[in-house]
């Protein structure tokens, strides 16, 4: 007994201890080795779509999932910028865009308190993955690791999704959360929209990009199975951007990687088997048929978005000169009348549901510009190393290009995802090593850097 009450007592500070080196080897590791931290947010991805977003633990506030992964990565990714030599650019439109941020949110804390800290997790996550993915040479071995983290991400979100249909649909109580559904939205959404793009996205990589991964069998075999779920999940929003996903892998096909006839055959297969989904009778495919139709017939949260959209410009517009230049400050109240379908006004305080609408409202006209400045080098860079016909950078410059593109696509309906905004990162940085001018003085070429250990 006297063993076992020292035990009890010593527990908490080998519980202590064990967290403090833990955190110091994710820093570490994190600091040196870009692998490194991208399978961190990669695992801090699946946990957040296994916890439903909902937060993990109350200590005086509430902390979510990837609160203390990314908080520690944005103190990884300060260091970086400060003192690593291997930072290849700090685009200037981006450091606009963070600024601005970051005034606001000073400004918020300084006037409305923790309400500010809590209404910027999101983006502050966003810039945290994307700033840090900046602060390393990104080339061809960095952009396959990327695809070897979402291929096995997409495994992880493909094993939640069934499991959570054999609980919901066979009435499993005893592990069903307590509202008895995964989403209020749809009983068959059982993982959230930003996960579900996660997933389309593999299945692009695997369809159009598996050999950049070394990987291409596994990738492969996995497309029915992606591509299955991408449908029946119902997110109409990752339907369009997978399609602009498709039409972006087509337009960048080249001799030697793919024929464009091929990528049309792959085209065809796809609505094969979409077409032989929606055929197959039962609730499932009734739902994503009733899905479609809505979409299509421009109802249900199609009209409310849009009246979502016109609400919020219109309350940023009358917020004075200040808050068109610089953005509102975090942590105000965003609540906001919308009319309905049936004419009727009713108050809301829910995002805007659209990432440009928010980081306009968020930022100014500086801070979005200074956003779009960057996006604009990513894309510009990435489209001139695609269309080049020497060097071996093309095949992962369009890869780059059509995740962007994706996600582009997808933000016209939903806010900045950290996972997302990392590759917006790589591809910033890549392209700082596609343009040798850009390179910081007295750095040399990338082709003499060696790569750290993944």
């Amino acid at each position: 007994m006297q063993i076992l009450y020292w035990a009890l007592q010593t527990l908490p500070y080998v519980v202590a201890f064990l967290a403090a080196v833990s955190l110091i080897v994710l820093f570490l590791g994190s600091y040196r080795s870009f692998g490194f931290g991208l399978a961190l947010l990669a695992v801090t991805s699946w946990l957040d779509a296994s916890t439903q977003s909902a937060p993990v633990l109350q200590l005086g506030v509430r902390l979510y999932v990837a609160d203390v992964p990314l908080i520690l990565l944005g103190a990884v990714t300060g260091l970086r910028w400060l003192v690593a030599k291997d930072v290849p650019w700090r685009h200037p439109g981006w450091v606009l865009y963070v600024l601005v941020f970051l005034g606001n949110l000073a400004w918020g804390l300084a006037t409305q308190g923790t309400a500010a800290g809590v209404q910027a997790r999101g983006d502050f996550y966003a810039i945290v993955a994307a700033s840090y993915a900046m602060s390393f040479p990104m080339a061809r071995p960095q952009v396959r690791l990327l695809v070897r983290a979402l291929a096995w991400l997409a495994v992880g979100l493909a094993t939640l999704t069934v499991y959570r249909w054999c609980v919901y649909y066979l009435q499993i109580t005893d592990l069903l959360p307590p509202g008895g559904t995964y989403n209020v939205d749809g009983a068959i959404r059982v993982i959230g929209s930003p996960h579900a793009l996660l997933l389309a996205q593999a299945l692009l990589l695997g369809l159009y990009f598996a050999h950049i991964s070394g990987a291409g069998a596994a990738l492969r075999v996995m497309l029915p199975l992606m591509l299955g779920l991408v449908v029946a999940l119902q997110h109409r929003s990752v339907w369009l951007a997978t399609m602009v996903g498709v039409g972006v892998s087509i337009l960048l096909a080249r001799a030697e990687r793919m024929p464009v006839w091929q990528q049309l055959g792959a085209l065809g297969v796809m609505a094969l088997l979409v077409v032989g989904g929606l055929s197959v009778g039962g609730r499932v495919s009734q739902e994503v048929v009733s899905s479609a139709q809505r979409a299509a017939a421009g109802e249900g949260t199609v009209q409310a978005r849009f009246e979502n959209w016109r609400a919020t410009l219109t309350d940023w517009r009358q917020g004075g000169l200040r808050h068109i230049l610089v953005g509102k400050p975090l942590g105000g109240d965003t609540t906001r009348l919308v009319a309905d379908k049936d004419g009727r006004l009713v108050r809301i305080g829910f995002g805007a549901h659209n990432n440009y609408v928010s980081q306009l409202v968020g930022t100014g006209v500086l801070g979005f510009a200074g956003l779009l400045w960057a996006l604009g080098s990513a894309l510009r860079g990435l489209w001139r190393a695609c269309r080049r016909s020497d060097g071996g950078d093309a095949d992962w410059a369009a890869l780059l290009l059509m995740l962007l593109a994706v996600q582009m696509a997808y933000y016209v309906a939903y806010a900045v995802d950290f996972m997302q905004l990392l590759v917006l990162g790589m591809a910033i940085a890549a392209v700082a090593g596609l343009r040798p001018a850009a390179r910081p003085v007295g750095h040399p070429p990338y082709a003499t850097y060696k790569p750290r250990p993944a």
